[in-house]
């Protein structure tokens, strides 16, 4: 740039925007192009691809379901196991952690009002934490 009067444009272009009327050569460089530029309006963005796709591949996931399926139907008969024992075994371990989160309930229900505090206060304090680092701005790959 020439002049102390292109240093304060390229310093605030806004605020000197009669400079482009004056120089050539800043004209040249910022000055209108063929391509005008228009206000966004969001309501008209196209959808991205993955929101308005056509295609949805149900019969691939329909597929690989029927497959696990039956994988998991001869790993079973390989092993001498029937399905039913197998959901008669996950429900039982379900109730027994379901037992045991009941129980962790009742002894906190029984606990002191100071640990009760405590544990709400403890409660509060991970999930704001929590909270904080969702809303960090997220760090590149070569941060």
């Amino acid at each position: 740039m020439k002049t102390q009067s292109c240093e304060r444009y390229l310093e605030d272009p806004e605020a000197n925007a009669g400079h482009l009327a004056e120089c050539e050569e800043c004209r040249a460089l910022f000055g209108e192009t063929a391509v005008a530029t228009k206000p966004l309006h969001i309501e008209a963005l196209p959808l991205a691809p993955w929101e308005g796709a056509k295609h949805r591949p149900w019969p691939l996931v329909a597929l690989v379901a029927f497959v696990l399926l039956a994988a998991s139907v001869v790993l079973c008969r390989m092993a001498g196991v029937s399905a039913a024992e197998i959901a008669d075994h996950v429900i039982g371990s379900m109730q027994a952690r379901r037992a045991a989160v009941l129980g962790w309930a009742d002894s906190l229900r029984e606990a002191s009002r100071a640990a009760q505090i405590g544990f709400v206060a403890a409660f509060v304090i991970v999930n704001a934490v929590l909270i904080a680092l969702l809303r960090r701005a997220p760090r590149g790959i070569d941060a």
